[in-house]
């Protein structure tokens, strides 16, 4: 059978987490699985039977070249999937007859100013056009309604496959001791900072005018970080904001937080989510466009909040606080990794005769 190929410019973040996931999975159920980077930069392991290639490290005159050469080398692709804007456009300028580019986020910013709506325009465009034509593939059903009805993109195919979790893995890390987790109970935002992206201008906001008992943890490092401080400062929220820092096994924290909390304006699939729920800790989520609303289904609808409201998310978090419904049965197995790779496989790119001949 064909190799499949999965391409990023890095191993970092959620899409390196998708990627690293799914060639475990793929790799168990025999398949030859390739991950391509362009540069070293990772946050995981490679796991084992995985062939690994980084362009480079290959003498050539652009990372495109490199990606020729290193698909030459290794031969008929089953399918070559990249996983973010830069790969993307990377993978758009080879034209791979078996190419798939996997959309992770809405790409959106938070403009301010007069020339916000100018600069909306301008991106939209941007992506709408690296987007028409090429298979698609999004990690939640709100990114796809999003690249088609808004940024009124037309591409060759479209699908959704949502991330792979490693449930047990999960399970494993949250129980190991972790250095600096508080003893008191706390609220936690898990995620990098990025005031633009994850509106934490927002969050601090809303959680001075909730005023719970709790202090807050914000896990996670970023290009905002001293912006963020400065305005935990304006706020005089000195004493009750704790900043750790990056932490190798978030779901340490996750399980021992009162109350996770999304303050996003934009998301493709809110990883944090899932594990929070898999770890039984309470939710609020802003209902970005993409992800929240497909994950807060049912009675935990009430813990959606709208984009960019302070008022409401304050409201929210002293409901949740109050008391939240039990988390004991919610199912989670559509997210569970071998799940994921099985509905992977059967994405048609993957499954025509012309993949496996």
């Amino acid at each position: 059978m064909k190799p499949i190929i999965l391409f990023n410019s890095d191993l970092a973040g959620g899409a390196g987490s998708f990627i690293v996931i799914l060639a475990d999975v793929l790799v168990t159920l025999g398949i030859e699985t390739h991950i391509i980077v362009c540069h070293s930069r990772t946050d995981y392991s490679i796991p084992e039977g995985v062939k690994f290639h980084q362009l480079d490290t290959i003498p050539s005159k652009s990372l495109e070249e490199a990606l020729k050469l290193t698909l030459e080398n290794i031969g008929t692709v089953r399918g070559i999937f990249s996983n973010s804007t830069p790969a993307n456009k990377i993978l758009s300028k080879i034209h791979h007859p078996r190419s798939c580019h996997i959309i992770h986020s809405a790409e959106e910013k938070h403009y301010t100013g007069w020339s916000a709506p100018l600069r909306r325009i301008l991106r939209h465009r941007k992506y709408r056009r690296l987007y028409s034509g090429k298979n698609l593939l999004t990690v939640s059903r709100g990114l796809k309604h999003y690249i088609v009805h808004e940024l009124k993109a037309t591409p060759r195919s479209i699908h959704t496959l949502y991330n792979p979790f490693e449930f047990e893995t999960i399970y494993s890390l949250a129980d190991r001791p972790v250095e600096g987790i508080p003893s008191e109970p706390f609220l936690l935002h898990v995620g990098r900072l990025d005031i633009a992206h994850k509106r934490h201008d927002v969050l601090l906001k809303a959680y001075k005018k909730a005023n719970p008992n709790e202090k807050l943890v914000l896990l996670g490092k970023g290009k905002d970080e001293e912006k963020i401080r400065t305005l935990i400062r304006e706020l005089d929220l000195r004493h009750r904001v704790l900043m750790p820092g990056f932490s190798p096994n978030p779901y340490a924290w996750i399980k021992r937080a009162k109350l996770l909390i999304l303050s996003s304006d934009f998301e493709g699939f809110p990883r944090v989510l899932i594990e929070a729920f898999l770890l039984k800790t309470p939710v609020v989520s802003t209902d970005c466009p993409t992800g929240p609303s497909e994950i807060l289904t049912g009675e935990l609808e009430h813990f959606l909040v709208p984009v960019g409201d302070v008022e409401a998310l304050a409201r929210t978090i002293g409901q949740a606080r109050k008391g939240y419904p039990s988390l004991h049965g919610i199912d989670l197995s559509r997210f569970e990794s071998h799940q994921v790779a099985q509905a992977f496989l059967r994405l048609p790119l993957l499954s025509d005769k012309r993949a496996n001949q």
